[in-house]
């Protein structure tokens, strides 16, 4: 024990220059208690409180509580673990005339009777409790503020209870601690808008996470942890710091609070910072540690069939298998389904890949080792992802067949082809309507060209059209090869002789001769380039880059470089990549036409030593923020949409309004940059809002889609080496165009009335809503009506539905529905145009109901050890009144057991449940329980 046996009466320079008295006090005990935390006795008084200064470091001391006064002995503590005695003070000070600790011009003891509004301990101003507030006083203040809310970009926090925080101006004299209300905001950026705060960099912002089953080293039941953005690891002084500052405003807390790092930065921890945490009171725990004992986590919530296959990864699935990986593949063709035995992220490609092909995908630790999944490889199979559990039993072949069939499109998918142009043209000679001839990238490149940006910006170059490529194929008989090779038996049936056939197939293009003409038409285009240099040559086919079909990354593009002797050389490969094995699955799932499928080229000149490149989206497809930009950027050549694992990009949220905050929030900083640079500077990103609301906006009056929610155009970007901003690419966000299955599709989507209801009459009046989901304006079909499997009417629809939009449509002739019971309303669009039939048809049950009715199942039942067994019975409310009690029999092997009277509250189409149990009357075999 020590004892301070001085009394010192000081006036304090507060954090913004206040003068106060303070006296500091003797301290005549100090001890740890059960949980680590500091017990420092001292002589206090009901007219004073007291700050508790701690030494945290030799270069911070802050303090870390404030405890109003008592008469006598009195115990002075803080949240967090102790520290050795000589690194703490006491300091008394007067509730009658107090001070200003933090400074912000509100005396403490006024802030400290207003918490969680305003904080003794935090300079941050007041904001509304919808947006947050500057202190955490107690646990139910933090529940107030919590959400659990899954998001792709920090899967350590799905399913978890947690509160954001930002700090700004962590490590200057004023630091403001923001603990955000998480159900109101999603991401940090919507908070500092909302309470007009200027954040474009790092602002400590991060999570904290509630587990109220953990029990700590200490013994408290119920851990926080906090973590930065991303789980990522900063160094000990900014971690040291900012946990202190959650640490001081959370008061409740019993050092119970540790400090969470993502697997992704934990090498940086391991390597550069974990000997800085010894002995600093503050417990780091990694994720691969929380989540060593997981055994199951959910990546993509969906259902699919197929062949079940344990891979490796060099080896190539089929578009109906469902694979077992234990290892991610660098690369995925579309699959049935994906199950791995490594733990993967949301934004994994592997599960990038699930998203965009809707299928299911989860983490299952250890999976060969459960006999369901294990007894099931090398069988066709049903496979479901859930929230909480999966599901997996085997299917039968018509149950595949089945399965696929209802995803394709119906019709086969004709892609425009126009080959009335018949030669190269410069990219300003080539407009938006000439995809059909030049494909979409070349078309969307040269239209960029007209939108009035500085030279440089759009690339200058040409596009080669299609007739080139089918000129081509004709040339060498390579139609006829295709379709010989297409219609082999081994090609349809078997994955590995279909592979190493398109190999042989593309080196048979890569080889093959160019009529003169078409030889000279290309040479004449390059050297039409400036000398010395190199040419970009850039696949843009009729089946990419559209709606409906992205197509990304299934083609490629080539460099002709400097001693590379004719361009022939680069056209060819770009040609033959029409036939990679991914780029021909794909079309086959989706039937298109092979041989209407068409090569085009955009080529320019090729960029060197670029200083950052990039992908911008002309809306928040990530966050779901309003009003901004999506940016993704990194240093040099270090690709985007390919990226190295271990480099992690700029990623920016662009304001539209330049006046809204400082225009910009830095969500995450580049890895590849010093600490606290941005990879786009400030005038980029300035040409970059300039740039991206003129593309968006002239886009969407191209693609007839003014002021439709969702979509955005997608651009790819770079930094010149020569300090200039160059677009390469622009197409629409792949997820606007995701539902659509042909250009001219109708579907029946809603039974808008009658609804049902126990009042249903004899001549009610039906009316469908039915939508044009495809591209083009639909108008002249026809809609018909059944009932229980009867025509009733079909009526012609003269009207037009626009593309996005949708009609009430009303029948004429009344139908009668005045008996109880249900009856199977159908509703059938037909269109010759149409050319997606899975969505003409949709039956709707419509229920007349009874007052009262309802049905019982068993939901779950347990057995325990000693014989007793727990019954949970579902019971569904189909009537139209409130059930309020239920008599319930229930038998077991036939024999009456007891009879429930139970009081409960189901609403009308509602479900409850009742739970009892049976510890008597079971047979040592098979029991049947009947209720």
């Amino acid at each position: 024990m020590k004892n301070i046996s001085h009394l010192t009466i000081v006036f304090f320079l507060g954090l913004c220059g206040s003068l106060f008295a303070q006296t500091e006090v003797t301290i005549d005990n100090y001890s740890v208690n059960l949980y680590g935390q500091v017990q420092l006795s001292i002589q206090g008084s009901t007219d004073n409180y007291y700050i508790l200064e701690a030494q945290h470091s030799a270069d911070f001391e802050w303090p870390a509580s404030i405890t109003m006064g008592s008469d006598g002995t009195m115990v002075i503590s803080a949240p967090g673990a102790a520290y050795p005695l000589d690194q703490y003070s006491i300091w008394e000070y007067d509730i009658a005339d107090p001070g200003d600790i933090d400074g912000d011009g509100i005396d403490d003891v006024t802030e400290y009777n207003t918490v969680p509004t305003d904080a003794p301990l935090n300079y941050a101003e007041a904001v509304d409790f919808y947006d947050g507030v500057t202190s955490i006083p107690d646990a139910e203040t933090f529940m107030a503020l919590a959400v659990v809310n899954n998001v792709g970009w920090a899967p350590f926090l799905d399913d978890q209870l947690y509160v954001k925080f930002g700090i700004l101006n962590r490590d200057s004299p004023n630091p403001q601690v923001y603990f955000i209300n998480s159900n109101t905001h999603t991401i940090h950026p919507a908070f500092w808008t909302a309470i007009n705060a200027e954040v474009i960099g790092d602002d400590s912002s991060g999570e904290i996470v509630f587990n109220p089953t953990q029990i700590n080293p200490n013994g408290v039941i119920g851990g926080y942890s906090f973590n930065f953005s991303f789980g990522d690891a900063y160094d000990f002084e900014a971690t040291q710091r900012t946990y202190q500052l959650l640490m001081a405003n959370m008061p409740f807390l019993q050092n119970n609070m540790n400090h969470f790092i993502g697997e992704n930065d934990e090498d940086d921890y391991l390597d550069d910072y974990a000997a800085d945490y010894e002995g600093s009171g503050i417990d780091v725990v990694l994720e691969s540690e929380v989540f060593g004992d997981i055994d199951y986590i959910p990546l993509h919530l969906a259902e699919g069939y197929g062949f079940f296959k344990h891979m490796e990864v060099d080896e190539t699935p089929g578009s109906r298998d469902i694979v077992l990986y234990d290892a991610l593949p660098n690369s995925l063709p579309r699959v049935g389904g994906i199950m791995t035995s490594v733990i993967q992220t949301p934004l994994s490609h592997v599960n990038l890949r699930a998203i965009q092909d809707k299928v299911p995908n989860a983490y299952i630790a250890d999976p060969l080792s459960i006999d369901s999944i294990a007894g099931l490889l090398g069988n066709y199979i049903y496979y479901r992802v859930e929230a909480d559990s999966y599901f997996i039993r085997e299917a039968t072949l018509d149950e595949v067949n089945e399965w696929y069939e209802a995803l394709r499109p119906t019709e086969p998918q004709i892609p425009p082809r126009d080959l009335s142009f018949t030669e190269i043209l410069p990219l300003d000679d080539i407009g938006f309507e000439m995809s059909s001839a030049f494909g979409a990238k070349c078309s969307n490149v040269a239209t960029m060209r007209s939108f009035g940006f500085p030279d440089g910006t759009i690339p200058d170059g040409f596009g080669i059209p299609f007739y080139f490529y089918d000129e081509f194929m004709q040339h060498n008989d390579f139609y006829e090869e295709a379709e010989v090779m297409i219609n082999n038996p081994s090609f349809i049936y078997d994955i590995d002789f279909r592979e190493d056939r398109l190999r042989d197939f593309r080196d048979d293009i890569k080889d093959a001769p160019m009529p003169p003409w078409m030889m000279n038409a290309l040479q004449a285009m390059h050297d039409s380039f400036p000398a010395g240099t190199a040419v970009r040559c850039r696949s843009s086919t009729n089946n990419e880059d559209l709606p409906g079909f992205s197509g990304a990354g299934l083609y490629t593009s080539k460099t002709q470089h400097l001693n590379e002797g004719h361009i022939s050389k680069s056209i060819k490969q770009v040609y033959a990549s029409m036939w990679n094995f991914r780029a021909y699955e794909e079309r086959d799932f989706y039937r298109v036409d092979h041989f209407i499928a068409a090569m085009g080229v955009l080529c320019h000149p090729n960029f060197q030593e670029e200083q950052s490149n990039g992908v911008g989206i002309s809306l928040d497809p990530i966050y779901n923020t309003e009003g901004t930009f999506y940016l993704n950027t990194q240093v040099g050549e270090s690709l985007i949409t390919n990226p190295d694992p271990n480099a992690v990009p700029e990623e920016i949220l662009l304001y539209e309004d330049p006046d809204e905050g400082a225009g910009y929030v830095v969500l995450r900083l580049s890895n590849l940059v010093e600490d606290g640079d941005l990879v786009m500077d400030t005038e980029y990103l300035d040409l970059m809002r300039e740039y991206l609301g003129s593309i968006h906006d002239e886009f969407a009056v191209l693609y007839g889609v003014e002021g439709i929610e969702g979509f955005g155009m997608d651009i790819e970007y770079k930094v010149t080496a020569q300090d200039a901003l160059a677009i390469k690419q622009a197409r629409p966000w792949v997820s606007f165009w995701a539902g659509i299955k042909a250009d001219d599709d109708l579907a029946v989507e809603e039974l808008v009335e009658p609804v049902a209801s126990p009042d249903l009459s004899a001549s009610e009046t039906v009316t469908l809503r039915v939508a044009n989901t495809g591209l083009n304006d639909m108008s002249d079909f026809d809609l018909s009506l059944l009932v229980d499997g009867e025509l009733m009417e079909t009526m012609n629809v003269q009207g037009t539905i626009a593309p996005f939009g949708d009609s009430l449509l009303q029948f004429t002739t009344t139908q009668d529905f005045s008996s109880p019971g249900e009856y199977l309303v159908t509703g059938i669009v037909s269109d010759p145009e149409d050319g997606y039939g899975n969505n003409d048809t949709l039956d709707f049950v419509l229920s007349h109901l009874h007052d009262v009715d309802g049905a019982l199942s068993i939901g779950q039942i347990n057995t325990s050890c000693d014989g007793q067994v727990s019954v949970n019975m579902v019971i569904n409310n189909l009537g139209a009144e409130v059930i309020s009690s239920v008599d319930v029999l229930v038998l077991v092997n036939g024999e009456v057991m007891d009879v429930l009277e139970e009081s409960v509250e189901i609403a009308s189409q509602e479900q409850g449940s009742l739970s009892f149990f049976i510890d008597d009357d079971m047979l040592a075999s098979t029991n049947t329980i009947q209720v």
